[in-house]
């Protein structure tokens, strides 16, 4: 049975209870592989110790799992009930990030169990996929290229007159309903490698139901993340859409592809700050009744400023001019045609103590060509709240030009499946989202 240890980002723990040369050297692979400062061996006041890098995840080392988790969710200590409501919080990121559907009650009852949030992640999927496919299986038509001894479909005649000495078998194409189509191709890679993942019981008996429940799809020998596109979601399977963001996460975590050919090491570490840069997205177009002000309600949310691209400058060409250095802010508000408020996250710590809050000068300089280029009076930094921080940070710098540029943190270590933590949340999002002007 694998053991689990939690740390934070940029944070070290004591080496393991039975940590051994193999597992130093299953851990170097990993580095070498997959990503150079994961985790690190280092001597820190007279012990060993595992340090956490700039990546949150799970790295699976021999026998030792050890679950990465962000800075952002920590509350003050480590104890094992605070790292599990960080992982709880973490789960409240990915739902809102990615739109995973989880519902209060899952959330509930695995609060009581101890386990690592990967493999609360693991239950979710399971459990839900489970429940979705007793309940209706996605079937489509799919063509199938066979050859058959009775006529059925279309005969493909250039195949059917090479090969004259087999007149009574037929080169056939037909349209079979079947539930064997790329989207249940991709939740059954998933389930598989889950199921050699997992080190809980329930969730190896939920994987391995849905094993024989899918028995009838094929299983590709390797799939990667681009396979999961958007484009598999229609009208006719709009419920599996939470499901598919999962398994695209899982594929681009890493978690399924083997560091080594083996399953006793492998990885699922995932960016922070695109992470965050989507939740808040996510959190303020599920909320934005009670985060928006009024005058913003029937505003468009276009994340990443979709729709309206803007340059920062231009650059001759043999006939024309091209425009370079495109402007992305992470959530643009647009009405009639106008920008009221841009925002932008920052996955850095903020220092309360500076006058600048150590926002640095490059993520100021950016936030004025936003306000300049998209004529906006207002532009919010978004940045997470830090244990060391003590209380949120608020502070306006006015741009020269008129704009302002408002930097602000929001908490995201308390309960937030709880209501009050959310209306708090929604309270700071106020804050920093209301317009000195007459929009």
């Amino acid at each position: 049975m694998s053991s689990v240890i939690s740390c934070f980002e940029h944070s070290s723990i004591a080496l393991p209870d039975g940590w051994g040369e193999g597992d130093s050297q299953a851990l170097d692979q990993i580095n070498r592989r997959v990503r150079p400062d994961l985790l690190t061996i280092r001597r820190e006041d007279g012990r060993m110790v595992l340090r956490a890098g700039s990546y949150v995840g799970l790295a699976q080392v021999g026998r030792h799992s050890v679950e990465i988790l962000p800075k952002l969710c920590r509350a003050e200590g480590t104890t094992a009930e605070q790292a599990r409501q960080a992982g709880r919080n973490l789960l409240h990121l990915l739902d809102y990030a990615l739109r995973l559907n989880i519902r209060e009650h899952d959330l509930a009852g695995l609060s009581h169990e101890p386990l690592p949030w990967f493999e609360m992640l693991i239950r979710i999927f399971a459990s839900h996929l489970l429940t979705e496919w007793q309940r209706s299986a996605y079937r489509n038509y799919q063509s199938v290229t066979d050859e058959l001894p009775v006529l059925r479909g279309k005969l493909r005649l250039p195949d059917q007159l090479r090969r004259p000495e087999r007149q009574h078998i037929f080169s056939v194409t037909y349209d079979e309903f079947t539930a064997d189509n790329p989207l249940n191709r991709i939740f059954r890679y998933v389930v598989e490698r889950l199921f050699h993942l997992t080190h809980d019981p329930r969730n190896r008996h939920l994987l391995f139901d849905l094993r024989e429940w899918l028995a009838e799809v094929t299983l590709l020998p390797h799939m990667t993340a681009a396979a999961a596109s958007p484009v598999l979601i229609s009208r006719l399977n709009q419920q599996y859409e939470p499901l598919l963001n999962l398994a695209r996460l899982f594929l681009e975590g890493g978690s399924l592809q083997l560091v080594g050919g083996t399953l006793a090491s492998f990885t699922f570490t995932f960016d922070m700050a695109r992470l965050f840069e989507a939740f808040v997205a996510g959190f303020i177009k599920r909320h934005r009744e009670r985060v928006l002000p009024p005058s913003l309600q029937g505003c468009d949310l276009l994340p990443q400023a979709v729709g309206d691209q803007r340059y920062l400058a231009t650059t001759p060409t043999k006939k024309d001019t091209e425009e370079v250095f495109r402007l992305k802010p992470d959530l643009a508000l647009r009405l009639a045609g106008n920008y009221p408020l841009l925002l932008d996250t920052k996955y850095k710590e903020l220092a309360a103590e500076e006058r600048s809050l150590g926002v640095s000068q490059a993520d100021i300089y950016q936030m004025h060509a936003y306000a300049r280029r998209y004529n906006c009076p207002r532009v919010v930094l978004l940045y997470p709240q830090t244990a060391s921080m003590g209380e949120p940070l608020y502070r306006e710098f006015q741009l020269d030009g008129g704009s302002l540029v408002v930097v602000a943190t929001i908490d995201l270590q308390g309960e937030l499946w709880k209501e009050a933590e959310r209306g708090r949340m929604i309270k700071s999002l106020q804050k920093a989202i209301s317009l000195l002007s007459s929009y």
